[in-house]
């Protein structure tokens, strides 16, 4: 069986960033979220797009 974890980054201000984990801890519909964890890393200037990145235990490639 693949492995079932997600990864993401997100960078906004506190509230927003509050709201969005939230969200996450909740999950989709259909999904249980058995752990988040969080850490800080420095922002990245210039990001403003979303999109896939494949990693080694995921079959998801990067979207332009």
């Amino acid at each position: 069986m693949a492995s079932q974890r997600v990864e993401g980054e997100a960078q906004g201000t506190e509230d927003s960033l509050q709201k969005f984990l939230k969200d996450i801890n909740n999950g989709p519909r259909h999904a249980h979220v058995v752990k988040l964890e969080k850490k800080e890393i420095a922002p990245k200037d210039g990001e403003v797009e979303f999109g896939f990145m494949k990693t080694s235990e995921s079959g998801y490639e990067a979207m332009q």
